[in-house]
């Protein structure tokens, strides 16, 4: 996977509306989406499952508010921290796509919001 971006790494409040769901052999961990590019998104939850899984092949569904589109995706965890937003302790975990995905026009249009 070459390392140059198409489009700049996104990363508005905005997507809050947008929860990512991950596959850990059977158990579906729930989060929010941090930021997101072609190449890879953040996941942020409330467990640090994730830690246990670095270099690890995981499948994943990104869910629009309401359930309205989703999109399936594969990946590796290639890094996990933890971290304080707005004075409650998250996890967060870099994950990296198989393959570059393309990005809706939704997701493109929060950008122009900033």
């Amino acid at each position: 996977m070459d390392s140059e971006r198409r489009l700049p790494r996104i990363s508005p409040r905005e997507f809050r509306d947008f929860e990512v769901q991950l596959d850990l052999d059977g158990l579906t961990l729930i989060g929010k989406l941090g930021n997101i590019s072609e190449e890879g998104l953040c996941f942020v939850g409330e467990d640090d499952l994730l830690s246990d899984e670095l270099n690890h092949d995981i499948l994943g569904t990104i869910l629009w508010a309401k359930g309205t589109q989703r999109m399936f995706f594969e990946g590796k965890v290639m890094w996990v921290q933890t971290t304080k937003i707005r004075g409650v302790e998250c996890y967060l975990a870099g994950l990296q796509f198989s393959e570059k995905i393309k990005l809706t026009d939704s997701m493109l249009a929060r950008v122009l919001e900033i």
